[in-house]
This record gives C-alpha cells, sequence and structure tokens, in this order.
C-alpha cells in the first residue's frame, strides 16, 4: 500500500464503493486494543453522519470531501497495512495479539482498517481556516500531469545534487513513490541507483523522466500484480535474483541508508 501505482488503484476501488455514502464512527486502538476517543485527534463521533460527496488523491494522501465542504485527509505513504472489510464485524481470534489500528467505518457495513506507525499523525480534518504547509511541500504528482508534459520534473530535477534513488524517494520531488518502483525505474533507465544527478548527460536525465511516467503508467495497467508485469521489468524478479536483460545475479547497493536492488552490468 506504500507505492504510488498501488494507492492510485486504491483509491479508484474505494471510491467506486463510498461515493454518496455516510461515515459511520472513526476510531483509534492503540497497541493494547483499548478505543483512544480522540487518538486520530478527532472525537470519536466527530465525523459520523458526513456524506462523502468526492473522493481524490495526491502523491500518498486520499482527500475525502465530505458534505460539499470539509476534507478528511488520509495519509497512506510508508509502512501500513490497509483492508477492507465488508458485511458484519469479524471478531478477533483468541490467538489474535491486539495491535494498534484506525479504522473508518462507512454507512455501517463497510469498515477500511490501517495498521502502521504513527495512525494518530494520518488523519487530518481540512477546513478553510486549516494550514496545509504539508501540501506545499510535495512535488507534482506524475499521474496527474498532462500527457508528455514533463518540465515540472525536468525543472525539479535541475536542482537536485544527490543520488537518483535518493531523489526518486523523495517525495518533495515525486510524492508516492517507494522503493519497489524506485529500482524499477532505474532499471528501464539503465542507470545506478547511487549515481548523482550532476553526473548525467541530457539524453540521460530525459531517459529517466520518460521512465518514471512509463513505469508507473505500466504498474496501473497491471494492476500492480508482478505476474503481470512485463517480463523485462526488474520487480518480477526480485525473488530469483537475475537480471532480465542479461541474466546475470542482481546486486543490493546502499543508498541513503537503504538498499536497492540492480544489476551492475546494465545499470552504469
Amino acid at each position: 500500500m506504500a507505492e504510488l501505482p498501488e494507492i492510485e488503484l486504491f483509491r479508484q476501488k474505494l471510491r467506486r464503493n463510498v461515493l454518496h455514502k455516510r461515515l459511520g464512527l472513526v476510531q483509534m486502538r492503540n497497541g493494547k486494543g483499548e478505543i483512544q476517543d480522540d487518538g486520530a485527534g478527532l472525537a470519536s463521533d466527530a465525523l459520523k453522519g458526513r456524506e462523502i460527496t468526492d473522493l481524490y488523491r495526491y502523491g500518498q494522501y486520499l482527500f475525502w470531501e465530505l458534505d460539499g465542504r470539509e476534507i478528511l485527509v488520509l495519509q497512506l505513504g510508508g509502512e501500513l497495512s490497509v483492508e477492507v472489510e465488508r458485511g458484519a464485524p469479524t471478531p478477533a481470534e483468541g490467538g489474535d495479539e491486539p495491535r494498534a489500528q484506525l479504522e473508518i467505518q462507512i454507512n455501517a457495513h463497510m469498515r477500511l482498517r490501517l495498521q502502521g506507525t504513527q495512525l494518530g499523525n494520518r488523519l487530518r480534518l481540512l477546513d478553510e481556516s486549516s494550514d496545509v504547509d504539508f501540501l506545499t511541500k510535495l512535488g507534482p504528482d506524475p499521474l496527474l500531469l498532462p500527457d508528455g508534459a514533463r518540465s515540472h520534473l525536468r525543472e525539479a530535477l535541475a536542482r537536485r545534487r544527490s543520488a537518483l534513488r535518493n531523489v526518486l524517494l523523495d517525495d518533495a520531488f515525486l510524492p508516492g513513490l517507494g522503493p519497489v518502483w524506485a529500482d524499477e525505474i532505474l532499471f528501464q533507465a539503465g542507470l545506478r541507483p547511487d549515481r548523482t544527478v550532476p553526473t548525467l548527460t541530457e539524453e540521460e536525465r530525459e531517459r529517466l523522466l520518460e521512465q518514471i511516467a512509463r513505469v508507473i503508467e505500466r504498474a496501473l495497467r497491471s494492476q500492480a500484480k508482478v505476474p503481470l508485469l512485463p517480463k523485462t521489468f526488474l520487480t518480477r524478479h526480485r525473488e530469483d535474483g537475475h537480471c532480465p536483460g542479461c541474466g546475470g545475479a542482481l546486486e543490493t547497493l546502499s543508498v541513503g541508508g537503504r538498499n536497492a536492488l540492480f544489476c551492475p552490468a546494465c545499470q552504469h
């Protein structure tokens, strides 16, 4: 759920199911399974009865328009599991350990459950007077740019000096992208993850920008399911460890304190 293609696919599916329905309780449970009355910064019944009049996305954020006025913002990036449950609530099995979770009820027949870190910071309610500085720090969303328009990303890339993988994972450059698709973009562009932006030729810069759009678009067409991706995609070979281009062994490289997967023969 952490990466841009998966989040966009989730938004599309969720929108079809929740539009013009009403919110029920929004509850936070701590690691002991105890309900926190305002664990998400909102009273437990603050949103109850609000109609979901639209649902859209920017980067890793989902924006729920409520009653055509306020906006409920839900951040889905990072280490997070999200599941949707329908029908009557399923009681936890006796062996299950309580875990911290955020639950959003919809029409009393659907529940959206999030489990991960910093759940209390993932939900906020915006109105006309709210501070939206967190949004102004995000770079252009590649899925919302006009077809073929790379000028925003090109200008942002020109100001960077760090390693390419760090740039791709920076929300100020490209919001919502995660390590799997960053590795894929660099593989398809034939660029090492530790190459720095100033070392790129103009042709390499354009190739990188082209692959950002191409890889994300193909991930969406494949519903972000690994078996449906082209055999030429690195992501299909993360488990077997062999490059789909040359057949050689894939390697990992620490970039910015995080491991990147790449082919030393095909990426330069």
